[in-house]
């Protein structure tokens, strides 16, 4: 069994590492096509956290839809949270 890498404070192991790059590679694909989410992802599972990360945050997502939704994340989101799937508005 291998020893999981840290990053800063925290354990990032090659499971979660996948799980986020393929979490973010289909919500990718599903935006530049246009296609419509019918399957929402976890919040576990794209890395959901309250605290916004390097100015990335919901509010500031293309795929936020205001005042608390997400068109890949299931559950409730806000403004100031930030995940994994993070896509910049401007882009």
């Amino acid at each position: 069994m291998t020893k999981p890498h840290t990053l800063g404070s925290t354990r990032i192991s090659r499971r979660m590492l996948l799980a986020g790059g393929v979490a973010a590679g289909s919500a990718s694909m599903l935006a530049a096509t246009n296609a419509n989410a019918t399957v929402k992802l976890s919040q576990e599972s794209v890395k959901f956290s309250t605290v916004s990360a390097n100015g990335h945050n919901c509010g500031s997502c293309k795929l936020f839809l205001a005042p608390s939704d997400c068109t890949f994340v299931r559950g409730p989101t806000s403004a100031t949270c930030s995940c994994w799937i993070w896509q910049s508005k401007s882009a």
